[in-house]
């Protein structure tokens, strides 16, 4: 495979995962609800720095990598799930509390994530989410195999050609949330409410999914 083909390939493959509704996506219109379009690209750089490194072993050590996750899978969907239940409390908070007041002034007071908090959510909702890491290690093994064959130079044209699309997608699901804050203080409240719901959504499925012996084969939605 040529590099040229390698990043036409990568194009295409990406948005089976960067453009799939997935917790990383919630989080990333959550977080435009409090901070705007630039909460997004926090989010994207915190996925980014679990992501990359992450992607680099999985091209030089992809079986290694696949029995790990095999082992832990159960911990660290308990840790996303816990994760994800905390954003979701937060955010029905700060909902409930804009909705009664119905104040402007309160706004202020009920911000969910800080810029620090927003890089975080990308750093937990990739490192420990098993199905966003399998997803690499099965619907992007294609990318990881070529990658591999032209070495780092493979390596880097691949990543560069994939992380540009997490940028743009979680910044325009930033704006979007972020856009929401201009209809007044209920209606901001009540998408904080819904985005609560969705993330709580999530947590049951992953719940679920463990329940009934889920494998990391599936759901592999990577955002």
């Amino acid at each position: 495979m040529s590099l040229r083909s390698l990043v036409a390939k990568t194009l295409l493959i990406t948005p089976s995962g960067a453009l799939s509704p997935g917790p990383l996506s919630a989080v990333g219109v959550a977080v435009g609800a409090s901070l705007g379009p630039a909460g997004g690209l926090l989010v994207a750089l915190g996925h980014m720095i679990a992501e990359l490194p992450y992607v680099y072993v999985l091209v030089r050590f992809i079986e290694a990598v696949m029995r790990w996750l095999d082992k832990w899978r159960r911990p660290l969907v308990a840790v996303v799930t816990v994760f994800l239940l905390y954003f979701s409390y937060l955010l029905a908070r700060d909902a409930y509390t804009l909705y009664t007041s119905g104040a402007l002034e309160v706004e202020a007071g009920t911000r969910t994530f800080t810029p620090l908090q927003a890089i975080l959510a990308g750093i937990v909702l990739t490192a420990l989410n098993p199905y966003f890491l399998a997803w690499w290690a099965t619907v992007g093994y294609p990318l990881v195999e070529g990658a591999a064959r032209h070495g780092a130079r493979g390596f880097t044209v691949m990543y560069a050609s994939h992380v540009w699309m997490d940028y743009a997608w979680l910044g325009l699901l930033a704006w979007g949330g972020g856009a929401a804050r201009v209809l007044g203080v209920r209606p901001y409240a009540v998408l904080l409410g819904l985005l609560a719901v969705v993330l709580a959504v999530f947590a049951a499925m992953m719940i679920v999914g463990e329940a009934r012996g889920g494998r990391l084969g599936d759901s592999l939605e990577e955002g």
